[in-house]
């Protein structure tokens, strides 16, 4: 196991360790939310945040509290897109989905249940902060990018299946794909302080760091794409060199965002490498 990966899980189960503790089992709704929650995930996102958040001030609560949001959002949004509905998934991460477990009704719940959680931690946050102004600039960020503005709406353009050229491919990348890892990096450094210029180069980061993910994603998916007529870039252009191509400019993007901070960001540096060139 390389230094990275070891740096990697280490920050892993230190989001693990507070995810663990937000339900207790009292019903089906608590049950079913530690069930979606706790299930392998990467937890790319609320690293992101508090690495971001470590390059400008101490870790602390309100630290913790919002990465926890953060990975609650994340996760409404994947019980959300398995229901039959939307992607119709029947396993994640090797095991049943959501609704699959628990049902299509629960599911529904047990997803607006991780929602509304995602802003009792929000509200926990911004309670607990020294710098109230800059935890709630941060809050009506994030809900822009995991909303109307974002996620959602990305969500949106995905089932309309009205993607046509490349420039609406990135469109719909932005906001579902990279409104939340966007977030992750500019909250972060909104609530700890940063200037106007490391805000700015951070959300940069965030963008060029999730379009590189999300077209690594196409790459590693095309075949399998391929055969089932399923429409992302890289099956609309066929060209897997410009794919790469691609990742690699949003790559040394991101790259030149981190360098530009001036902070130490060798974890993110190798994270950044780690995946943008992963092949699972």
């Amino acid at each position: 196991m390389n230094n990275f990966i070891e740096e990697f899980e280490l920050r892993k189960r230190f989001i693990n360790k507070g995810l663990k503790s937000i339900f207790n089992d009292k019903n089906i709704l608590e049950d079913g939310s530690f069930y979606s929650l706790m299930n392998n995930g990467k937890r790319l996102r609320p690293i992101l945040f508090v690495e971001f958040y470590s390059l400008f001030k101490e870790v602390d609560e309100p630290c913790k509290d919002f990465a926890y949001a953060i990975e609650l959002i994340h996760n409404y949004s994947l019980v959300h897109d398995d229901l039959p509905a939307m992607d119709n998934d029947d396993m994640r991460r090797g095991k049943p989905t959501v609704h699959k477990k628990f049902g299509e009704d629960m599911a529904i719940l047990i997803g607006d249940g991780l929602l509304n959680k995602s802003m009792e931690k929000i509200l926990m946050a911004i309670s607990k902060s020294d710098n109230k102004d800059n935890f709630i600039e941060a809050s009506k960020y994030f809900y822009s990018q995991s909303g109307y503005d974002g996620m959602i709406y990305g969500q949106v353009l995905d089932i309309q299946n009205k993607l046509e050229n490349k420039s609406d491919f990135f469109d719909m990348y932005d906001k579902k794909t990279c409104g939340l890892i966007k977030a992750s990096c500019k909250c972060a450094a909104i609530t700890a302080g940063a200037t106007k210029e490391e805000i700015s180069l951070s959300e940069e980061f965030g963008y060029n760091f999730g379009i590189a993910f999300q077209l690594r994603d196409d790459m590693l998916d095309y075949e399998e794409d391929l055969e089932s007529s399923k429409l992302t870039y890289a099956t609309l252009i066929k060209d897997k060199e410009e794919i790469i191509d691609l990742i690699h400019k949003h790559s040394k993007k991101a790259m030149k965002c981190l360098k530009s901070l001036n902070k130490n960001t060798d974890f993110l540096e190798n994270l950044t490498k780690e995946f943008i060139n992963r092949d699972i």
